[in-house]
């Protein structure tokens, strides 16, 4: 038993104890610093894409509010040359024309800058303008203007049906009986349709073309304001253009 004893005490004492080393410093703070600048990094990306989303949210506002106000000079050109002759004419129709003109202005300045208005106020202004355009015309019948519905309680962004029907008026045939141009709107419950048709001179064919670039705007306040609420078709050839909007106006 001593012996045995001896050789362990002889072993031990030859044995080198097990010293472990502490690893450096930066691996045990490495994880934590590049976890910080992770975190440093997304919420400096989610900072920067929520300032992008407010400019270019107030980028299309600032867009459409401009839009909005816009009445077409031509238009106002032509109705203020409309009206003169009728003074000179002493027509008793001027002093209707001059109520209509200011109700339209009034509307594009009062109202235009609100996101919404009531339907019944928009369509106002599109009897009128209609109305206004017709004292061009020597045959009044050649303009075919219905609403069917009931507008009532309905709002609509302001301005927005207007230029698709502007544009029949400036591109169109006018004053034409056989191929009147085509004014439908139909309203059932919150939903709204716009149809119009007008013939088109082949002389003009090429200024429909370019028409297009002035309803990439309306397309965007579509997109923007009634995003998977709308539906838009527009046919045109040598002779005719169509345009067919459906409207999802629920709130």
């Amino acid at each position: 038993m001593v012996v045995k004893s001896e050789r362990i005490q002889q072993l031990t004492a030859n044995t080198t104890p097990l010293v472990r080393k502490a690893p450096p410093a930066y691996f045990l703070w490495a994880p934590r610093i590049l976890m910080y600048l992770c975190m440093v990094l997304i919420s400096l990306f989610l900072r920067h894409n929520k300032r992008y989303q407010e400019i270019k949210e107030e980028k299309q506002l600032s867009e459409i509010a401009y839009l909005r106000a816009q009445i077409n000079p031509h238009f106002l050109f032509n109705t203020l040359n409309n009206i003169y002759a009728l003074t000179l004419q002493k027509s008793d129709y001027a002093s209707d024309a001059v109520m209509k003109l200011s109700k339209m202005m009034r509307f594009v300045v009062s109202e235009s800058s609100k996101d919404n208005v009531p339907l019944l106020q928009d369509l106002d202004y599109i009897k009128n303008y209609i109305e206004l355009q017709k004292l061009r015309f020597v045959n009044k019948n050649s303009v075919d203007f219905i609403i069917d519905g009931d507008p009532k309680q309905i709002n609509i962004s302001p301005l927005l049906l207007i230029n698709f029907i502007e544009n029949a008026f400036k591109y169109g045939v006018l004053d034409d009986v056989t191929h009147p141009i085509k004014v439908y709107i139909t309203i059932d419950n919150k939903f709204l349709e716009l149809y119009v048709e007008n013939e088109i001179e082949n002389i003009q064919f090429d200024n429909v073309e370019s028409s297009e670039v002035g309803l990439i705007n309306t397309y965007k306040r579509l997109e923007y304001l009634y995003t998977n609420r709308y539906d838009l078709k527009i046919h045109k050839d040598k002779n005719q253009y169509i345009v067919n909007l459906k409207l999802n106006l629920n709130d």
